[in-house]
């Protein structure tokens, strides 16, 4: 009961605002991320285009990450997120004509307006709250934004129910699903605008100043970043090469649609809404944000191959829904650990620069991983969960002494 009321006292930390921005943007887009991948499978999308699709939204994003950590830094927050939101909400206009290359522009365009809320959202929270609550709020605001995917996960089976009462086709739901809910996600531009956040200078759109704003970057922190860069190199390229195409699989081994994806994804982010809540406790109980984060995360390896062992749905879809749950339900902490240790104007570009560790690699295994699809089903798990083992067994040998300053 201790534990419980530390938990609902934390969420006093939160401004509602922010709650309801979460909420909103998560609803929508876990909606449309949960669409997209049958909707492309209907159109007639291969294995590997399905990949490639991936593959060039997560290029795009490469080529705009530097610069959007620092925009976030030395800009108006809330204003480039904005414009950031309309863009991508557009991008999706492009996906439902239906026109192949036009849904490549469309991987390229969301991509590249997409890396700013990514970024952005991370530094607006630790705007919005004490720095001694990071480790608390930032697990806090991760569980509500859980709760707004679970919600927009359950809601894919609204094409099922509408293409089974109006006996229309797939593709037309699937379509006017899409378009729907890309226009709504712009709501979540109203408590947005609401949310009070610290003033930031503005400065000179020059490329020397560009420069000049990453070269001021301590050393010790770009030691710390490097270390952590290879780690994220490793987990984007092993995520990508599986995880990121995981609809695919299930579609082609099972024949699911959006209603059975849905429920998969819904209850994930149902049990992580609830766990991520009880993470600082964890880490507490555990001794270290980055023990705990390793440890919980260690525990989803055996799973990810299991499901490579099973030909049953149920049981498949068992073994995901706890593998994702422990491989990301400690995120949070890793995040907080990440804020907490970079001075509060660098936060933006040391964050760009290791989701540029990341996406580069993914970029390449989301193509590499729908190629292999095709080849062998299993084939993509299997090695995710090599990479996976290496990843987080560097990352412990890395931080094992716990004597680095970089641990809090």
């Amino acid at each position: 009961m201790k534990t419980l009321g530390s938990v609902i006292r934390g969420f006093r930390d939160v401004p509602s605002q922010l709650i309801a921005y979460t909420v909103i943007d998560a609803f929508f887009w876990s909606l449309i991320w949960l669409i997209e991948a049958p909707y492309l499978k209907t159109l007639g999308f291969t294995p590997f285009e399905f990949g490639l699709f991936g593959s060039i939204s997560v290029a795009s994003s490469i080529v705009m990450l530097p610069i959007s950590g620092w925009i976030v830094d030395r800009f108006s927050l809330i204003h480039v997120m904005i414009v950031s939101l309309i863009a991508s909400s557009g991008s999706i206009l492009l996906i439902v004509t239906g026109v192949k290359i036009l849904i490549y522009l469309s991987a390229f365009l969301g991509g590249f307006a997409g890396s700013i809320p990514f970024i952005g959202f991370r530094v607006l929270v630790s705007r919005v709250v004490k720095e001694e609550r990071y480790y608390y709020v930032y697990p806090y605001i991760d569980a509500i934004d859980m709760v707004g995917s679970a919600i927009g996960s359950y809601a894919g089976w609204l094409p099922e129910i509408i293409v089974r009462t109006y006996s229309l086709s797939y593709l037309e739901v699937y379509k006017y699903t899409l378009l729907t809910a890309a226009m709504l996600s712009l709501l979540a531009i109203i408590p947005l605008t609401k949310i009070k956040t610290v003033n930031t200078p503005k400065a000179s759109m020059s490329v020397g100043g560009f420069l000049e704003s990453f070269r001021g970057i301590p050393k010790s922190t770009w030691r710390v970043i490097g270390k952590i860069m290879v780690f994220e190199a490793l987990i984007g390229l092993g995520a990508a090469m599986s995880i990121h195409n995981i609809s695919y699989y299930f579609m082609l081994k099972y024949g699911v649609e959006s209603g059975e994806l849905g429920t998969l994804y819904g209850t994930e982010s149902l049990l992580m809404a609830l766990l991520m809540m009880f993470m600082p406790k964890v880490s507490e109980f555990i001794g270290s944000p980055l023990k705990a984060f390793i440890l919980v995360s260690f525990t989803s390896i055996p799973l990810l191959v299991a499901i490579t062992l099973v030909n049953s749905y149920l049981l498949a879809f068992t073994l995901y829904i706890v593998r994702t749950v422990l491989m990301n339900v400690a995120n949070p902490l890793f995040t907080a650990f990440m804020m907490a240790i970079v001075p509060p104007e660098h936060r933006g570009k040391a964050s760009s620069i290791v989701d540029l560790s990341r996406s580069v690699p993914s970029a390449i295994g989301r193509g590499l991983g729908g190629y292999l699809l095709g080849i062998d089903l299993e084939l993509p798990l299997r090695i995710t969960a090599i990479i996976y083992s290496l990843s987080l067994t560097y990352l412990f040998l890395v931080f094992r002494s716990g004597k680095s300053s970089e641990i809090k």
